[in-house]
């Protein structure tokens, strides 16, 4: 009976010993979450501060090179905000070659401290993942919002809305879309209120059409646009020309009136620098008399690839292809490879389709299916049909290959 008890005891001892040392990991892992979630200290030197927003203020006069060097200095010292405004340069490719490893390199160092960029540099990071052709890039930029709207950077909640209601990365839930959305709306974010009103207007909502809310949204989206616009914010002056260009959101505005503001606009976005702004206005001239508008199209189109536009690049690689305004096929290629290089699904796959048929540049089937991969991998339907063509012609190569192997034995 003793001996029973004291083995008991024993059980009873070792048991304890686990619990406790369940407890200690338990309370030691929530601490590190804790930690990791809270950042740790950034460190804050008056001297080095002043330096920084000196090499801010040779940024904002476009002094980009001079600035990127301060920044490097710094950020390779441990400073969280040098290492954001470093990984901002090498995105924009601000006094640096464009290089979005790097940049994404330098935001998840940087997020590991808590300092006034933390929430948009995880904002960031989930922009450079939605560049990215791996298979699971919208769930991890999906990661990276929650994150960034969690550290309370709300531009964050326009993104999550916005993948919540096409299904990137998460399932398509318009519901938690217009969530998403509202948030952003109340934080002043003109564009997610136009996505709103677009939701509830056509019904999309578990809710019925209410045009009566969806138009006071857009109103208010346009009066806030147009004083940004008018700012001197081209992202701003870009909305309200795509806002007028196609949508059925604006009411009583037709024909001639419809086309000089969409014009208005996208040519003040232009002015502004915004590369998207000169894609929409050069594809938007050519579309309503190509003749007429033929040379400054072309020339907004340049410029807009020039400055990294992958759209623009696939649109001057697909009129050399269908040897429009006097291009050459040949050409097609170089612009295909510009847009690929901007990440642009439709760069991915003309290229790859030239690569396939083997008429403009050497035959590869390999290089073939690893663009239109990275086409596919961003949810692209088209990429995705090409990619079972491609990988269905690699097997039957692959089949005759061995049975002439199999004959020889």
């Amino acid at each position: 009976m003793n001996k029973n008890k004291r083995v008991l005891q024993r059980y009873s001892l070792v048991i304890m010993i686990l619990l406790i040392i369940i407890i200690i990991f338990s309370i030691h892992f929530t601490y590190q979450k804790h930690i990791q979630d809270k950042g740790k200290s950034a460190p804050i030197i008056s001297e080095i501060k002043e330096q920084l927003d000196q090499a801010k203020a040779l940024q904002k006069q476009g002094k980009l090179l001079e600035s990127a060097e301060v920044f490097e200095q710094f950020a390779l010292q441990g400073y969280p905000e040098a290492m954001f405004y470093l990984a901002k340069a090498y995105e924009k490719g601000w006094g640096v070659p464009p290089n979005l490893e790097k940049a994404r390199s330098y935001l998840l160092n940087a997020i590991i401290y808590d300092f006034s960029y933390r929430g948009e540099s995880a904002y960031l990071l989930g922009r450079l993942f939605q560049k990215s052709s791996g298979p699971n890039c919208n769930t991890i930029a999906v990661d990276w919002f929650r994150k960034a709207l969690k550290w309370n950077y709300l531009k964050a909640s326009l993104s999550l809305g916005i993948h919540f209601e096409k299904g990137l990365g998460v399932e398509k839930n318009v519901a938690q879309a217009i969530f998403y959305y509202e948030i952003a709306n109340q934080a002043g974010i003109a564009i997610a209120a136009l996505k709103h009103a677009r939701l509830i207007a056509l019904g999309q909502s578990t809710f019925p059409p209410d045009s009566e809310y969806a138009q006071a949204l857009v109103d208010n989206a346009i009066m806030q646009l147009t004083r940004e616009a008018n700012g001197g914010k081209a992202s701003a002056a870009k909305s309200l020309g795509r806002l007028y260009r196609g949508t059925r959101l604006v009411k009583g505005i037709i024909g001639k009136e419809r086309q000089d503001k969409t014009i208005k606009w996208f040519r003040l976005g232009s002015e502004l620098g915004d590369a998207g702004s000169m894609h929409d206005l050069a594809q938007y001239l050519l579309f309503i008399d190509d003749e007429k508008h033929q040379i400054e199209g072309l020339a907004l189109f340049k410029k807009a690839a020039d400055k990294g536009h992958g759209g623009a690049a696939t649109a001057l690689g697909r009129m050399h292809l269908k040897q429009l305004y006097g291009f050459n096929k040949k050409g097609a290629v170089f612009w295909f490879e510009k847009g690929v290089k901007a990440g642009h699904t439709g760069a991915f796959k003309e290229l790859s389709v030239i690569y396939f048929e083997g008429n403009l540049i050497e035959k590869d089937l390999d290089k073939a299916i690893a663009l239109v991969t990275k086409g596919a991998n961003r949810g692209d339907s088209g990429s995705k049909r090409l990619l079972n063509k491609f990988l269905k012609k690699q097997r039957k190569i692959k089949n005759m290959q061995d049975k002439r192997i199999n004959l020889r034995d």
